[in-house]
Order: C-alpha cells, then structure tokens, then sequence
C-alpha cells in the first residue's frame, strides 16, 4: 500500500462581501438592482476571489517543481470551510467544514462560487470562507486523489457524526488503497479553534437540502 505525503496549501480567510466592496460593489443593496447589474458584480467578485485562491496556491508551490499551476490541477482534493468564529453544528461536534471535494480544483472551486458559496455568503452577512488544496501528481497512483477523498469523508463521519452539511455523498464505495502522512487530517481538527456561533439551517432555508453535485 502506497504512501503519500500531504501538504495542504491553504488560503487566508476570505470575504466574498469585503472583496466585493474593494472593487466598488456593497452587496448590501445587491436585491435592488436590475438583475444585469447583478450578473456583472458577481461575476466579477467571483473573479477577484479566484485569482486570491490562485494567489494562494502559487505562492505555496513556488519553490517546487513538482506542482501544476492551479488551473492545470485535474487531481486535486479540496476543502471548504467558514471562519470567524462561525461553524456548523454536526452531530458530535461542532467543524468549520461545508464540503469536501475533489477534481479540477479551479473549475470545481469556480462552480461553488457561483453556485453556492456567493449566495450563502450573503446570507451569513459576510462569514469569510476558507480553502485547503492539494494535488496528487503520481502517475503510479492514478486513483491517489479519490482515495484521499474517501479518506477525509470517512475520517469527517467518524468524528463528527455526518457527512459536511453540503456533500450529496460519501465518496466512492470502495477499499482505501493508499495511507496518508503529514497534516492530512489538518482541515478536521478543532484544537485552537474557538466558536462563538455554531449554525446550520432550518427546513425552511434553501441550504437545509444537502449540494447536488455535478
């Protein structure tokens, strides 16, 4: 059984409104206007969001060769959490995590954003989120980045009692075939971590329904 090291790259907490408003947009008063208007601010807020995700990424593979750009990452594992404070209630404990992905980090990531993470965001009133990414580039180990998946969920369910409030579900039904070393278990932990609030949706909130993914 393979071995593989991992290194998360990790992004700075991150808010979608107070990117928004260093470009010019309060989206405050984003409900009030002309529905074209809102096209072109999200667009272009979600814009600015990926290049500091890229920003990230690059100045954390900088000195190594071995890493693709982040828009070339088609093996990647990605984690997506919230911050400030602010974490989601599971079952036996309280985690900053919404989801757990894996695939063609940049796409993927960009899908959120458009799909969830902008709408959400301005629902919590600005709760930053955060990003941890990490790529698996050995050709002996083509299925590296589904393993790692797999392992994170499981891991995720065993300590928290269910899977992220956003994951449709668990991975692939099969063996793990891979063990990982270093801080691969570094998005789950809760050491130093303090909560202040502690959500999760009601029935009648349209995050209450688990992400179909694509």
């Amino acid at each position: 059984m393979a071995t593989l090291h991992i290194e998360w790259k990790q992004t700075k907490p991150i808010s979608i409104f107070e990117e928004a408003q260093n470009i010019g947009f309060d989206l405050r008063k984003f409900d009030r206007l002309h529905e074209d208007v809102q096209a072109a601010i999200k667009k272009e807020t979600i814009s600015r969001v990926l290049n500091i995700i890229k920003d990230a990424w690059d100045s954390s593979t900088e000195d190594s060769k071995k890493n693709n750009s982040f828009r070339d990452i088609s093996n990647g594992v990605y984690v997506i959490s919230i911050g400030h404070g602010f974490g989601i209630r599971y079952k036996n404990h309280c985690s900053e995590i919404m989801y757990i992905g894996r695939g063609k980090i940049s796409n993927r990531i960009r899908s959120h954003l458009h799909n969830w993470i902008f709408e959400m965001s301005r629902s919590l009133r600005g709760v930053p989120f955060k990003f941890y990414m990490e790529e698996f580039t050995d050709g002996r180990s083509p299925d590296a980045f589904k393993d790692f998946e797999d392992c994170l969920l499981t891991e995720f369910h065993n300590k928290f009692g269910e899977k992220p409030l956003l994951n449709k579900i668990s991975g692939r039904s099969s063996s793990i075939d891979h063990n990982f070393t270093g801080k691969w278990a570094l998005p789950l932990k809760n050491h130093g971590k303090t909560f202040h609030w502690e959500v999760r949706p009601t029935v009648k909130n349209q995050w209450f329904r688990p992400l179909v993914d694509d």
